[in-house]
């Protein structure tokens, strides 16, 4: 279960980041971002197609090695965990949300108590 959790993460991530780099203006248009000028599209890109291949990278190493596995279900607490927390606190602080927001706070529920279930068992 643990190498399958790593996987799935690995491959949304490499999605992610080709979806965010290939098709940046879309992509950010569906998350609410719009850039006023170049250097912000440059910078969506640079995070937002690089820091997700790097995830998605050190996902795949994580499920491809066995003695990186536990370390892989930590991160993946830990990003999911903090990323919930934030989450949670601009759904309770910032009004007029859409739809966005909601589902991603439940993903990121979902995974947390997940990578927690497998990072538990797996220590």
């Amino acid at each position: 279960m643990a190498v399958a959790f790593l996987w799935i993460n690995a491959v949304m991530y490499l999605g992610f980041s080709v979806w965010c780099t290939v098709l940046p203006t879309k992509t950010a248009e569906a998350i609410g971002f719009a850039f006023s000028k170049a250097s912000g599209k440059s910078e969506y890109v640079t995070i937002y197609g690089g820091l997700e291949m790097g995830l998605a990278l050190f996902f795949l190493f994580t499920a491809l090695s066995p003695s990186l596995r536990t370390a892989g279900l930590l991160f993946a607490l830990v990003l999911y965990g903090c990323l919930a927390l934030w989450r949670i606190g601009t759904v309770l602080s910032i009004d007029e949300l859409g739809l966005f927001p909601y589902v991603m706070l439940s993903i990121e529920v979902t995974f947390t108590l997940i990578a927690a279930a497998l990072y538990f068992r797996a220590s």
